[in-house]
């Protein structure tokens, strides 16, 4: 039997809505983090709120199939989907406080990352409170999901 202690973790991730945006269509620039989901190279992090605006964005932006094809793949993918309730809100993103959400799931769920684009996230770099930190989109690909 093989020793899997060597073999490196999966990273545990929260998904910006925008980054999800565009990681969704097959020519999206992020096309790369929704396949690597489907492959099962992180787990998802998701909170009640985090998939409420997943389901009003993508149905806004994506139209009536965007969310329905989503929320299939993070059920056929259950094992790679880590669902919480954060109890705790830290207020760590004073610029948007809508962003919070994003941040609480993060910790909640014991996240190494949020998936960004947003500039907002940089103070996570800063805070010595909270060990979740952002990564841009590209920057992700290229370290954990590789091209697809």
């Amino acid at each position: 039997m093989a020793d899997d202690s060597t073999a490196p973790a999966r990273p545990v991730v929260v998904l910006d809505t925008n980054v999800l945006v565009q990681s969704i269509p097959r020519r999206g620039p992020f096309r790369p983090i929704i396949e690597g989901f489907d492959a099962g190279r992180f787990v998802l992090v998701v909170s009640t709120e985090i998939l409420l605006e997943y389901e009003e964005v993508l149905g806004l932006i994506g139209g009536p199939t965007a969310w329905s094809s989503f929320e299939d793949l993070i059920t056929a993918r259950a094992a790679f989907v880590q669902r919480v309730d954060p109890t705790f809100f830290w207020r760590a993103i004073v610029p948007d406080p809508d962003d919070d959400k994003f941040v609480d799931a993060a910790v909640a769920g014991g996240a190494d990352w949020v998936v960004t684009e947003d500039s907002h996230y940089d103070v996570l770099r800063r805070d010595g409170r909270l060990t979740v930190r952002p990564i841009g989109p590209l920057d992700f690909i290229a370290r954990y999901v590789g091209a697809g």
